[in-house]
């Protein structure tokens, strides 16, 4: 087993995007360049092809209590993760985990696999955004963005999007806050005195993770989870939060917010920080595999530890032996996690 405790050096890095880029065929300046681009091969596949669709009303996942996607006429704008029977928890409470989706898009059920398996574990998660069409849970690597050449000049600035195109906003998701701190307490919720409104993540994928970012100075959040996170808003962390960051992106070679998620790390002096890339993950990641592939047991793990304080599942995370730092598969910084 090698442990990567070192990011290798950015000429290293530089070649393998250059490399990439190599393999795509000429003319994949048009548009976006997606339909252009012949990825390498070897790259993890972002969904589970043909995988049988199931109403948002089966109970699924493979933690200890089955949960279900669901809506509320209280919370319009939110997509529900729990479990399916909420006896089942006992007196344990939920705690709760705020969700900002990729392209920042407003459909809540767009990860749903990844955030049903988290809350198969016993947590509330809230993705921003109203339910959207079913085939917003599925992904092909045609929808991966492209990587930029690195020598190649920087293309125009894009235009704004446009303001009919609704979006996940920092204030959504900190309305979400709000109103599950208000359910808690609320007589004839299903969750009365069943959250741990002490224990909230602000989460987020590529555009998503820069929604999470601005979340580092807010007294209700105890952790954040920078997934892709492609903002600039990342690095502005190092200087606004004194809460754990779980940083995870994609090879560099596949994932465009690569070095958002490693700038990020840099700029994470103070707070304790873990940073890991996956070899062969995309921008896309694995949350449209069935249970969210292999980034559903991280996020699980990283909440596990840092909401319940669970030291099992602080073992993926501490000492030179963690789970994620023994993996070939990974590569892996952190900064003040294994002081004591």
């Amino acid at each position: 087993m090698r442990n990567f405790a070192r990011v290798r050096p950015a000429w290293f890095l530089i070649c393998m995007l250059t490399a990439a880029f190599a393999q795509a065929p000429a003319g994949r300046g048009q548009g976006d360049g997606r339909d252009k681009i012949a990825w390498p091969p070897g790259y993890i596949e972002p969904n589970t092809p043909n995988m049988p669709y199931v109403t948002p009303e089966t109970p699924q996942g493979t933690g200890p209590y089955k949960a279900i996607m669901a809506t509320d006429p209280g919370a319009t704008e939110y997509v529900f993760y729990y479990p399916a029977d909420l006896a089942a928890l006992g007196n344990k409470k939920m705690p709760i985990l705020l969700w900002g989706n990729g392209s920042c898009a407003y459909a809540g059920n767009h990860f749903r696999n990844f955030l049903t398996e988290i809350a198969s574990h016993g947590y509330l998660a809230i993705a921003g955004g109203p339910m959207g069409a079913p085939a917003g849970e599925t992904i092909t690597i045609a929808s991966n963005n492209p990587l930029r050449d690195p020598e190649a000049p920087r293309p125009p600035v894009a235009a704004p999007a446009s303001p009919a195109r609704k979006q996940v906003t920092p204030e959504l998701l900190s309305q979400g806050i709000d109103w599950a701190i208000a359910e808690n307490e609320r007589q004839g919720s299903k969750f009365y005195h069943k959250l741990d409104t002490s224990k909230i993540s602000v989460m987020g994928q590529s555009c998503g993770g820069g929604l999470a970012a601005t979340f580092g100075s807010d007294n209700r959040v105890t952790t954040i989870g920078l997934w892709s996170g492609a903002t600039s808003r990342n690095t502005t962390l190092g200087v606004t939060t004194n809460k754990p960051v779980l940083i995870v992106t994609g090879d560099p070679r596949y994932d465009v917010a690569f070095y958002e998620g490693l700038a990020a790390f840099e700029a994470i002096k103070k707070p304790v920080v873990f940073y890991a890339w996956r070899v062969n993950m995309t921008h896309l990641g694995t949350y449209r595999q069935a249970n969210g592939g292999e980034l559903s047991p991280v996020a699980t793990a990283w909440l596990d530890w840092r909401l319940k304080g669970d030291k099992t599942a602080a073992k993926m995370f501490e000492a030179g032996e963690c789970g994620l730092c023994t993996n070939v598969h990974w590569h892996v910084q952190k900064r003040h996690i294994d002081e004591k």
